[in-house]
């Protein structure tokens, strides 16, 4: 988060290119954990992925539009947060099951089974789910994000398929 004139930044799908400044950021390193190779996506946070200057250009022609992006100063290199801006309302609530701890929907994990309408997509770069917390989504569309990542092998993502009816 980045604390500007008493605002906390948070990436909630509004816009923050109007406010921004560079932020700098550093790898995160955990002895034993941190891999030595750098990916080519990076999270920065829980909620935002970062790219490098160089893929810039290749992501905003696949994203069109439905992202920011927010200048990162990694150790002296550009990179850039991906804002996502909006939220698809796409949860089908019919062949959704919520997962259920003491009578209440569980915090930590909130579904057991999680499905999207297709038709409620809108976007097919990148795009939140409203209700689905900070789970950050694609489709496997042609020209998407993940047959972006496929096509020039990049490293960083994990992608889990959800179903969508």
């Amino acid at each position: 988060m980045q604390l500007t004139n008493n605002d906390i930044f948070t990436f909630d799908g509004t816009p923050k290119n109007d406010n921004w400044r560079p932020v700098d950021v550093d790898w995160l390193v955990v002895e034993g954990e941190t891999p030595t190779n750098k990916p080519d996506i990076a999270a920065w946070g829980a909620m935002s992925l970062a790219i490098p200057i160089a893929l810039q250009k290749v992501f905003e022609l696949t994203l069109k539009g439905g992202c920011e992006f927010l200048p990162l100063n990694l150790n002296g290199e550009s990179w850039f947060a991906l804002n996502i801006l909006g939220q698809q309302v796409a949860i089908n609530e019919e062949h959704t099951e919520l997962n259920f701890k003491n009578g209440r929907v569980n915090r930590v994990r909130r579904f057991k089974k999680l499905v999207l309408s297709k038709g409620a997509i809108q976007q097919s770069g990148l795009f939140k789910v409203k209700g689905a917390g900070i789970f950050t989504f694609c489709t496997d569309q042609k020209d998407g994000l993940y047959d972006l990542v496929k096509q020039h092998n990049l490293k960083g993502l994990k992608f889990t398929e959800v179903n969508a009816v």
